[in-house]
């Protein structure tokens, strides 16, 4: 059952036909094999850019993705999106963008929350995606480096990757995918050599912290 079965009869926002039609298709494609090398994949980038809600809390503002396939960045292989007065079609057209890759992230807990939150508001639900967040892993990666989970700029800066602007989705998506090429070289020199052993390798890591 993919995602979008899931949603009950008159439940959840109302999509029009073109959009409906839209979420069809990007379910309808096939999973990528986690199995194969990182440099047989394609991963993308995802960073959000949030706003103060009245009541409090945070609303998102944009999304900013950005491509890395086969080890390489592309300027031209990204997206960026403004929410505004259609954030239906702005989500949609990032998930198309992701097109079901494994999905890369700094701080899972406020971008991939962020992100769920509005599919969930806008969409009605979630898409099925496999999320990587590099704040778990680049500890295990390079331990010489930081011992610890530390802030994005900590991790930039232990590599010289300069910090663009930290309140643009998009370039922070791509100084994001430049820290993920370092942790895949490493992960490679580890013997993790595909998508899925970075995904067991942070579940593992989860669960010492929560153990």
């Amino acid at each position: 059952m993919n995602w979008l079965s899931r949603l009950l009869p008159g439940s959840g926002p109302a999509l029009n036909p073109e959009q409906q039609t839209a979420l069809d298709s990007i379910a309808a494609l096939p999973a990528p094999d986690p199995g194969r090398s990182h440099y047989e994949t394609r991963y993308v980038v995802v960073n959000t850019e949030t706003g103060p809600m009245e009541g409090g809390g945070q609303r998102l503002l944009a999304v900013g993705a950005v491509a890395l396939n086969q080890g390489l960045l592309h300027p031209g292989d990204a997206y960026r999106a403004r929410l505004g007065s259609a954030p239906v079609d702005a989500l949609i057209g990032l998930i198309r963008f992701i097109a079901r890759a494994p999905v890369i992230v700094f701080n899972a807990p406020f971008n991939q929350g962020t992100l769920e939150r509005a599919f969930e508001h806008n969409l009605g639900s979630q898409p099925e995606l496999e999320w990587i967040d590099l704040m778990v892993l680049m500890p295990s990666l390079y331990p010489e480096r930081i011992a610890g989970q530390a802030r994005m700029d900590a991790w930039l800066g232990a590599f010289g990757i300069d910090r663009l602007d930290h309140q643009d989705a998009l370039l922070e998506a791509l100084c994001v995918a430049q820290l993920l090429q370092v942790a895949l070289a490493r992960a490679n020199a580890q013997g993790l050599a595909t998508p899925r052993e970075l995904l067991d390798t942070q579940s593992s890591r989860k669960w010492l912290r929560g153990s």
